[in-house]
């Protein structure tokens, strides 16, 4: 310090010591100069006011004596070893007032080697930063209450910012890590692009495309979470921080997989409902041509025979009841089929199983194919395998698959055709197939002919072969109810082959 050697050199250097101490209040900062043996030579007025010292009280004291009543000896001692060493010392010291309010004030030292005056120098700054303190806190506090209030909500929350024209992450709810991604960095200004599944990011930057495109208020897209294979549905809604110049982008996560599911039902049973409506139409169609044939047969026969009888012509009153016994029979057929068809789709019907010779059911029919296939002027022919094939099945059910698929093969059948009936082991099971010369069908229309009601022609009286389009439906019906499989092969003019097949028994 320069001596003081005169009233005028004492007068000069108070002045520049209140030009130095008015600059210093006017910047709000409280300075303690000290000399290299840490010994106080000059405090500011805020720095007096902040330690609640005054300079003539602490004049070439050393530091250490002015920090004992606000530090620990602890913290003593990491002073002097930082005065010692000439290091960078910062401390925050709290205080509160008679009132009750809590201050908070940072202190700074620094080490000042001045090679022109060969002198050095210990430098403590002072600042007051309860205002900083207590908005950071406030800060914190808030975020804390925005964080608690968005994992209360059940929903997956996101809120990203845009700053620069990136994308980045502010905030999120536990929801969104549970549901949508489970891990994910939350450091303030990461790019979500590399932090997001693309298929999420992109539906997220499209939606926000949208939304200020066409200057909506809020826009909306779907989502499907690989995480826990749930749907949602995402809103989008927007608010704009003019604190730093940013705008925020809310999303909210709707679970809407029940009400997806909900409406993948109702579309089902729209389907199916159209569906039954059609097959209302086409049953109809059907029955009221199947139906009516049968008998105004019965009806016109009858007439005939009555005609006959009353004629007393027997011998052809004798042709006349076998008509009518074809057109009842035809009848109780269908009406039967309808029955076991009913059966079937309500679940009612119960098929007990046992084990039984496919050979045999192939020749207890073997007589009335032949006398059919006659009738049609059709050859048909038996390759039995000459072992006992047996199969859990029931008999009665598949004797009368077995029929309606024989009937097709003949009814559909060409001119001087013909039809083959072959049983044989394969790989396990047994095989019944039944292949034909006849018309053949379309692939296109190979499923269409196990539909209920179906036939490959056109429906009603345009139809070329008689058929309520039950038959191959209810054998095959009949057949997976007995763990059997069916089998179909086609082509057009060159006929049909269809094979039964089960687990050998």
């Amino acid at each position: 310090m320069v001596f003081i050697d005169s009233q005028d050199n004492k007068e000069r250097l108070n002045k520049k010591l209140n030009t130095y101490n008015f600059a210093l209040e006017s910047v709000n900062v409280g300075v303690l100069i000290a000399d290299n043996n840490t010994n106080v030579k000059f405090i500011s007025t805020s720095f007096e006011k902040i330690l609640n010292i005054k300079l003539e009280q602490v004049f070439n004291k050393k530091i250490p004596e002015l920090f004992k009543k606000h530090l620990s000896d602890f913290e003593i001692d990491e002073l002097e070893v930082a005065l010692l060493n000439q290091k960078k010392w910062v401390k925050v010291i709290s205080d509160i007032s008679n009132d009750g309010d809590v201050s908070y004030k940072e202190f700074r030292l620094n080490f000042i080697k001045n090679s022109a005056l060969e002198t050095d120098s210990f430098i403590i700054t002072a600042n007051d930063i309860t205002d900083h303190i207590n908005q950071t806190r406030l800060l914190k506090k808030s975020e804390r209450k925005q964080k608690s209030i968005i994992n209360n909500i059940s929903d997956p929350i996101l809120i990203i910012k845009r700053e620069k024209r990136k994308l980045v992450f502010d905030n999120a709810n536990e929801s969104f890590y549970k549901n949508i991604v489970k891990n994910i960095n939350e450091s303030k200004k990461i790019n979500l692009d590399k932090n997001l599944p693309p298929d999420f990011y992109k539906q997220i930057k499209n939606a926000i495309t949208d939304l200020e495109n066409e200057k909506k208020i809020h826009t909306q897209f779907h989502y499907h979470s690989a995480l826990n294979n749930k749907r949602y549905l995402g809103k989008i809604a927007y608010t704009d921080d003019n604190f730093d110049n940013s705008r925020l982008f809310i999303i909210n996560m709707t679970d809407i997989t029940e009400q997806f599911e909900i409406e993948k039902r109702l579309r089902e049973a729209y389907k199916k409902e159209m569906s039954l409506n059609k097959l209302k139409s086409t049953f109809l169609a059907n029955m009221s041509h199947e139906i009516r044939t049968p008998l105004n047969a019965i009806v016109g026969y009858s007439d005939l025979l009555e005609d006959d009888v009353k004629q007393m012509n027997y011998e052809s009153s004798t042709q006349m009841t076998t008509f009518l016994k074809e057109g009842v029979n035809r009848l109780l057929k269908l009406v039967d089929n309808i029955v076991e068809v009913s059966l079937l789709e309500s679940g009612n019907e119960d098929i007990k199983l046992e084990s039984a010779n496919l050979n045999e059911i192939i020749n207890s029919n073997k007589k009335l194919w032949i006398e059919e296939a006659k009738s049609k002027n059709l050859r048909i022919h038996f390759d039995l395998v000459n072992e006992e094939i047996y199969a859990k099945i029931n008999a009665e059910k598949l004797d009368k698959a077995v029929k309606e698929i024989v009937d097709n093969a003949i009814k559909y059948n060409v001119e001087n055709g013909s039809v083959k009936i072959t049983t044989f082991k394969e790989s396990n099971r047994v095989s019944i197939q039944v292949s034909d010369t006849g018309i053949g069908i379309e692939k296109e229309s190979l499923t269409k002919i196990f539909k209920i009601f179906s036939q490959v022609e056109d429906m009603g009286y345009t139809r070329k072969y008689e058929g309520a389009g039950l038959g191959l439906s209810l054998a095959k019906k009949l057949i997976s109810y007995m763990n059997g499989k069916v089998n179909i092969l086609s082509k057009p003019n060159e006929g049909t082959v269809i094979t039964v097949s089960f687990p050998q028994e």
